[in-house]
């Protein structure tokens, strides 16, 4: 037999087939699922309530929206490590305040808080010394207090390369002046790989920037203020979304009165916040 005589015989046994045995339409029930519905529906009416009261309160604070109302959904400028580095930075020198900056680096020694007042810079990619080999590399941020104190900061969203940073704080030292070195990053970096910085979690970067901004925001009500607090709160979204993982779902349908399930992470974190 020839293959369009195979081919025309599977045809026949197929329409065969399809004659003496029919497709049946499946219709599932969903019964069950709509009894689950209508069960959980008043604890996630519960939830919804709560959620809308802390959004109520950091809005109260904030002057604004909060941000976890606003989805930023995946831009690819928020793909690059150097994005959240250059956003920091920006976000720092804009706050105008040396205290606020210590706050959300988590900066505590007595000391070196006592150097850090008045005005300051916020440099970027600045140039120091990698190690002993005097090879050369760029710390993402630098934070000049006059000629009183330095801080240097590292910015990691996924990277988990350390070893760069081994000879930056010696490096910032020959300058002369006091230093602290802070590294930010999304997960826990073991000591033997912090290389004599300090580790910050941007979830504490970003609990403390809606504290900071928040302040801001109370103290620039007119002219560019609430455009740059918009702008800094949209860092906020950028961390707690991108970095952290908070969805936008719940907070939406909480600003709607709808049902909303409530993730004890993100309750303790605005409750923490908003007090």
């Amino acid at each position: 037999m020839t293959r369009e005589g195979h081919l025309a015989t599977l045809a026949q046994w197929s329409e065969w087939g399809k004659a003496r045995f029919p497709t049946r339409v499946s219709r599932p029930d969903w019964s069950a699922v709509n009894a689950l519905i209508e069960a959980a529906k008043p604890r996630l009416l519960q939830d919804s309530s709560i959620l809308r009261e802390l959004l109520d309160r950091s809005a109260d604070q904030l002057k604004l929206p909060d941000p976890l109302l606003c989805d930023l959904g995946v831009h690819r400028w928020l793909d690059k490590e150097t994005s959240y580095s250059d956003w920091l930075g920006w976000v720092l020198e804009r706050l105008g305040d040396a205290g606020a900056v210590l706050r959300v680096l988590g900066v505590q020694n007595p000391q070196f808080v006592s150097l850090c007042v008045g005005d300051y810079v916020v440099q970027r990619e600045v140039q120091v010394e990698k190690g002993l080999s005097g090879c050369k590399g760029q710390i993402d941020l630098l934070i000049r207090f006059g000629e009183r104190a330095l801080l240097g900061v590292e910015v990691k969203t996924g990277d988990e390369q350390y070893e760069k940073q081994r000879g930056y704080k010696k490096s910032l030292l020959k300058l002369g002046l006091p230093v602290e070195c802070f590294l930010v990053a999304n997960f826990e970096v073991p000591q033997d790989k912090l290389y004599e910085f300090k580790l910050r979690l941007w979830r504490e970067v970003s609990a403390a920037l809606r504290r900071a901004i928040a302040d801001y925001a109370q103290d620039h009500e007119g002219d560019e203020g609430p455009v740059i607090a918009a702008m800094m709160l949209g860092f906020v979204a950028a961390i707690e979304q991108n970095l952290w993982g908070f969805g936008t779902a719940a907070p939406r349908r909480a600003r709607m009165d709808k049902p909303a399930l409530l993730p004890k992470e993100l309750y303790e974190y605005l409750r923490v916040i908003v007090g």
